[in-house]
């Protein structure tokens, strides 16, 4: 006779499960990000020094450090004073015109020392007018530019206005010595006068002129 089950089945236990507490596992460490190649070959090419060195001062012949620090070479002494001579000229038309003038409209000039220091006083007028002119206008004389010649400054500058004027008063300085400003050139190894010294300008020879005098 099979067994009778039973009514009454053992109650199953009364227990609440809990999860069981999850380990926590330690993230790996993170690796430092490797920069590409090519960014680090940047970087180390920005750190190398391109630059090169800045180039040797010129030197003269007695190894004394050169004031002139370009390619271009000062006016020989001959050419400067075709210049000179030839803005000379234009001056004493000038004073020439300006004395005829004066004596059309009736003003005289005086006897003795009067007429003398009235006659300097003019030529220096109209001498320093002339000079003045060029200086403000930015450009080279009218000998100057008859002759080929062109003023740059000692590191193959153009001439600025403030170098002009200071050029034109060291010009009038090395008349009033005696000329011994324009002297000067003759002993100066780089045939350079006391207004070349004074502004940092020289007069040189424009670049494919033909009409050059030899030192």
């Amino acid at each position: 006779m099979p067994g009778q089950p039973e009514l009454f089945p053992a109650a199953a236990p009364k227990v609440i499960p809990f999860p069981a507490p999850a380990v926590k596992q330690s993230a790996p460490a993170a690796q430092p990000a490797r920069r590409p190649q090519s960014a680090r070959n940047a970087a180390q090419q920005t750190a190398l020094d391109f630059l090169s060195a800045p180039p040797a001062q010129r030197k003269l012949r007695d190894e004394v450090p050169a004031q002139v620090d370009c390619e271009q070479a000062v006016a020989a002494p001959m050419h400067r004073f075709v210049a000179s001579s030839i803005d000379a000229a234009f001056i004493m038309i000038g004073f020439g015109l300006f004395v005829a003038i004066s004596q059309l409209m009736g003003s005289g000039f005086g006897t003795g020392k009067l007429f003398w220091v009235f006659v300097g006083a003019c030529f220096t007028l109209v001498a320093g007018f002339y000079g003045l002119i060029f200086a403000i206008a930015g450009r080279e004389t009218a000998g100057m530019r008859s002759t080929d010649l062109q003023l740059i400054t000692f590191d193959g500058l153009p001439v600025e206005g403030r170098a002009r004027a200071a050029r034109l008063a060291a010009t009038w300085l090395s008349f009033c010595s005696g000329g011994l400003g324009l002297i000067w050139a003759l002993a100066d190894e780089e045939n350079l006068t006391w207004q070349d010294h004074i502004s940092k300008t020289f007069p040189a020879v424009k670049s494919g002129s033909a009409g050059t005098v030899r030192r």
